[in-house]
């Protein structure tokens, strides 16, 4: 789980990029909102992966004993 920092630094990022974006102004404060509009989205990214990664472990470890299982004995176990 993120900490309570980082998820405040991303919705910072976010927001403020929202604002540059949303302020008619000029061309800088668009490309500073774009980078951080991206670099918020690559943070949410790899915070999703980072949460996901390590649920399939437990899936790879089934599916290596099944293998050992079929190697062995020559069938698949069942589920």
């Amino acid at each position: 789980m993120p900490s309570r920092f980082t998820i405040l630094i991303l919705g910072a990022a976010g927001l403020g990029g929202f604002v540059l974006l949303a302020l008619p102004t000029g061309a800088l404060p668009e490309i500073i909102g774009s980078v951080l509009l991206g670099g918020m989205l690559i943070g949410v990214i790899g915070i999703i992966l980072l949460r996901l990664g390590p649920q399939s472990q437990p899936d790879r470890e089934l599916e290596d004993r099944a293998r050992e299982e079929f190697d062995r004995t020559g069938q698949w176990p069942a589920p």
